[in-house]
């Protein structure tokens, strides 16, 4: 069973990794549509899904010194 400190540090990093592939799947719908919309809305959702990725690690700096 997984402790729920774990599970809260594990979070961001699933994010960003979701938006990681949200930008593969933009890409993708770019080249379908020919359109550079599907990868403007990629791009903004996967920096918008990087921001708690970027907290935790400013957090955990805070943290340790």
């Amino acid at each position: 069973m997984k402790t729920p400190r774990i599970e809260s540090r594990r979070r961001p990093l699933r994010l960003w990794l979701g938006g990681q592939a949200t930008i593969l799947v933009g890409a993708a719908a770019m080249a379908w549509t020919h359109s550079f919309i599907p990868m403007a809305l990629a791009g903004s959702a996967a920096l918008m899904m990087t921001v708690p990725l970027v907290k935790a690690l400013a957090t955990g700096r805070r943290i340790r010194r």
